[in-house]
């Protein structure tokens, strides 16, 4: 709530506290609790909403679909509806913001402008959204970490995406639920960058439900404290298995030399007894150092 002072001497502009956002003649503000308390506009002299917008943020609702694909696709994810006519594959991109909006109209364009071929964006709440994409018109690779970049500079806010797996436009609501779940887990669990592929984040997801005890008695057995340690080693291996174990691109990634990245990988392999070079035994270790990073 906000500062009682200034509710006694707004107390005749204030309005019932059984009228919710939004509404047009009324002013919404928002303390640090985030509860949004209203003031009837008419009831405030311009020099009042200025003191008060000078002290407090303007609520922001979240916003309803503007036309009607995206409340189609918000019927059919949210509540229930027909599935959505026109497309028979999907991909779904979940977007999470650190911060609320000042403009939300204004981030919306932006995704429309930056990628033509979004065919819905559909608010959960005020920082966490979904697009829709259409499996069938992705001809051009979409450049998210350059675009949370972007939205970065130009909104001031941290963008943290999660990339779903394409589906069936009949399966895209039970995907859309495991993906909304996988990517809250991640959130509340770490944010070391800003870019997430669903394949990557659900082994993570599906490992809640193993005991710590068990997870930390894993990577003892495999790994040694010693070799956790080093920091330098295990990034240069993680960016080894992000390249598909190839040494050249991974190399190039980390800005060096083809043998240097070569003599760390047989280092790992002489230290771990583990060969990273063969498929069965690098995804072994990749899943360990997901379970070590996010620990």
């Amino acid at each position: 709530m906000l500062n009682d002072k200034l509710n006694r001497l707004f107390e005749g502009a204030l309005v019932p506290q059984k009228l919710t956002p939004p509404h047009p003649d009324v002013l919404w503000l928002v303390d640090e609790s985030g509860k949004p308390t209203g003031f009837w506009r008419n009831q405030l002299t311009e020099k009042e909403k200025t003191l008060l917008m000078l002290l407090y943020k303007e609520y922001q609702h979240t916003p309803t679909p503007t036309n009607e694909v995206d409340k189609q696709w918000a019927e059919w994810l949210l509540e229930e509806g027909n599935v959505p006519n026109g497309v028979e594959h999907v991909q779904l991109v979940h977007f999470y913001l650190s911060e609320v909006l000042d403009d939300y109209e204004a981030f919306t364009s932006t995704w429309h402008d930056a990628y033509p071929h979004v065919k819905a964006l559909i608010w959960i709440n005020q920082q966490y959204g979904v697009l829709v994409l259409d499996g069938a018109d992705q001809e051009d690779e979409i450049e998210y970490e350059n675009f949370a970049e972007a939205i970065s500079t130009d909104f001031y806010v941290d963008l943290y995406v999660f990339i779903g797996i394409q589906s069936n436009v009949s399966d895209s609501r039970e995907s859309f639920f495991r993906q909304e779940q996988s990517f809250h887990y991640l959130l509340s669990t770490s944010r070391t960058k800003h870019v997430y592929q669903e394949h990557e984040v659900l082994p993570l997801y599906l490992m809640r439900f193993v005991p710590e005890t068990e997870i930390t008695s894993l990577l003892d057995r495999l790994i040694t404290a010693d070799l956790l340690e080093d920091k330098e080693l295990l990034s240069s291996i993680t960016t080894y298995f992000e390249h598909n174990l190839n040494t050249t691109q991974a190399a190039k990634a980390l800005h060096m030399h083809r043998n240097s990245l070569q003599y760390r990988i047989d280092k790992f392999v002489e230290r771990t007894g583990i060969d990273i070079k063969q498929f069965s035994q690098a995804t072994l270790v990749y899943f360990l150092l997901l379970l070590h990073n996010h620990s």
